[in-house]
């Protein structure tokens, strides 16, 4: 094996290596035993993962006829690689670009620019030659909006939709654009993407190369729907404002177990907040999508998350993901949205076959069943918004057992750790394990007539136009009774999360006062298409609130103080000019034990009641307008 590497090596790392044994011949001895062993570690490392992966499952589905011929002028590079790699950023937009100016019936725009400087592309199929956003958004066709790798190494869509697209424009498929017009991101995180290696995701079999699961700032783009702070979902949210797509679907790869199904989906089934869609999805689209997946030899499964974080014995956990997510956001905007989880464990070119199959089913299915779609989205969007809830929890009793095709496994003890894990066998079993769903309203807020956001707060009016959240922006000082909420008591994370420090642990209390919103301020209705989102986002008790990430953190630091030397005189004056204020320290005293120990205590007691103390100090500065 050593020396098979050696000669892999470059004529020039040999010439290299002569030249340092001419020169210094007595070095060259340990030099070159350095060298072999640095060759074997790294010949072992670059196989390692994927040698030690479970056994692989046969498959030979029929979708293996939609790949073309070596000759094939529009033969994809994943393609010509035989299923076994993606092409690079550069490689992927020279590729889809020539494709574009040889179709009448494609376009390419930027939709947004990376942190590194990358252009976003987005592409646009259109038989009609729509590709202007006003006519998209308005046509009578149904539009659908896929994007590709939101996590640069589940990447396995990009390659799907340029194979889906040249059928499109250059083979017979054009006929699906009498179905439905198609926006397009072949790759999200085009950073993260070339941040590309052998590396990329020990867990996953292929690409060659995988792309990094975060952007160039570390951050992750499926956590960023309600924060907006990468340039990725930042274009992502203009293309949905813009072009207002009928069908969303972001595709990924899964981390985690292994069982039989090869293309996993889902949806926010119940405990969402557009249950119409909801029902719509389960009805009109999965069924025929499973049918075109299992007809083309795939095996499509719901979102799968072991209860016990290894194996499927205890269940599978349906979660309630927060609109930081793709498809939960989606749902909040009363848009059908898809989350496409293909399998890590299966070979990538079967991956790329079965999205390739989803994709081409789903424009058919929403072309079917547009008008049903229209409907369920005006139900969801005309549902009565006196309160919605924000935060979920578990079922007390799993829903009925799913019947699951698994994969049989044991439980190995670890000579090396003493720990025990799981070790998959590579054998189908058909197993019944419990459904828990995480769909029960744990929290639920009164939806105000309006909120008011003073000027200063330019962030977070920053972030709620990027949203397309309507608001006013009043022009001169106006004067509102609005009711804020206080904060009690509050812990913050022990670590910053996406890059910021967010609020974990709180405990509120609700005021009113009329308060001077100066110009600038900004007044946010709720009756509006998005006032489900702007609840999600200004009530602090959302688990996706500006308030839990951190955007009003400042309104924790006290910033004046009084000296004891007055509080004590002050104190003394106040108790006597004052006696139900003396017979509420009294109480608060027999109450409170250590109160009554605490000077420090005291002293901040008393100077709450006093017209010196900030009248802003932990008061979050969203007001509700009744």
């Amino acid at each position: 094996m050593i020396n098979s590497q050696f000669n892999k090596k470059s004529l020039l790392t040999q010439k290299g290596l002569a030249i340092f044994r001419a020169i210094n011949p007595q070095a060259m001895k340990s030099v070159l035993s350095l060298f072999l062993f640095t060759l074997l570690l790294s010949s072992a490392t670059e196989t390692f993962a994927q040698d030690i992966m479970p056994p692989l499952l046969p498959w030979d589905g029929k979708s293996k006829e939609l790949l073309v011929e070596k000759s094939n002028k529009w033969i994809t590079p994943f393609e010509l690689s035989d299923g076994l790699e993606s092409p690079t950023y550069v490689e992927t937009m020279d590729w889809i670009e020539n494709l574009v100016a040889s179709s009448e019936f494609l376009e390419i725009v930027t939709a947004g620019i990376s942190e590194q400087g990358r252009p976003i592309k987005l592409v646009i199929a259109s038989k009609d030659k729509d590709f202007n956003s006003a006519k998209l958004s308005t046509s009578k066709k149904p539009l659908i909006f896929f994007q590709a790798g939101i996590h640069a190494g589940e990447i396995d869509g990009k390659d799907a939709g340029m194979m889906l697209l040249r059928d499109i424009s250059q083979g017979n498929k054009i006929r699906l654009l009498d179905n439905a017009n198609l926006l397009f991101i072949p790759i999200l995180n085009v950073d993260g993407h070339e941040r590309r290696s052998e590396y990329g995701r020990v867990n996953q079999r292929g690409p060659k190369e995988m792309g990094w699961r975060t952007n160039a700032l570390n951050l992750n783009l499926n956590r960023d729907y309600t924060k907006l702070e990468t340039a990725g979902i930042q274009a992502v949210i203009e293309v949905i404002n813009s072009y207002d797509p009928d069908l969303y679907i972001d595709i990924h790869v899964t981390d985690g177990a292994d069982y039989q199904y090869d293309i996993t989906y889902g949806y926010v089934a119940t405990g969402g907040y557009s249950p119409e869609i909801s029902s719509w999805l389960s009805t009109d689209f999965q069924p025929e999508v499973d049918q075109a997946l299992k007809e083309n030899g795939h095996i499509p499964g719901p979102l799968l998350f072991a209860a016990n974080g290894n194996d499927f014995t205890e269940g599978n956990v349906a979660f309630s993901f927060s609109p930081r997510f793709s498809h939960t956001y989606g749902d909040i905007r009363h848009m059908a949205s898809i989350l496409i989880e293909n399998h890590s464990l299966k070979p990538f070119e079967q991956r790329v076959l079965g999205t390739y199959v989803f994709l081409e089913q789903a424009i058919k299915s929403l072309g079917s069943h547009f008008e049903a779609l229209q409907q369920a989205v005006a139900a969801d969007s005309n549902q009565p918004k006196e309160s919605i809830p924000v935060k979920f929890k578990f079922r007390e009793t799993p829903a009925d057992s799913m019947e699951f095709l698994g994969i049989a496994s044991s439980k190995i003890k670890s000579e090396i750790t003493g720990a025990e894990y799981v070790k998959w066998e590579g054998k189908p079993v058909n197993q019944s394990v419990p459904s828990i769903f995480m769909d029960v309203p744990e929290l639920s807020v009164s939806v105000p007539k309006a909120y008011w956001i003073p000027v200063e707060w330019t962030e977070v009016i920053n972030k709620l136009k990027q949203h397309g959240i309507q608001f006013e922006t009043i022009k001169e000082a106006r004067e509102v009774k609005v009711e804020l909420s206080t904060v009690t008591s509050f812990s913050m994370g022990n670590q910053p999360y996406e890059g910021l420090m967010r609020v974990q642990r709180f405990e509120l209390d609700k005021m009113y006062r009329t308060q001077t919103f100066n110009p600038g301020s900004v007044r946010v209705p709720t009756d509006q298409p998005l006032g489900e989102l702007a609840v999600i986002l200004l009530e602090p008790e959302s688990v996706d609130s500006f308030f839990q990430w951190g955007y009003f953190n400042s309104i924790f630091s006290q910033t004046e103080y009084m000296e004891t030397y007055i509080m004590e005189p002050l104190i003394a004056k106040m108790l006597s000019e004052d006696a139900n204020l003396k017979k509420r320290f009294e109480a608060e005293k027999t109450a409170n034990p250590d109160f009554a120990k605490s000077p420090r205590a005291i002293y901040s007691w008393f100077y709450k009641q006093t017209p010196y103390f900030d009248q802003n100090w932990k008061v979050i500065p969203v007001g509700r307008e009744w």
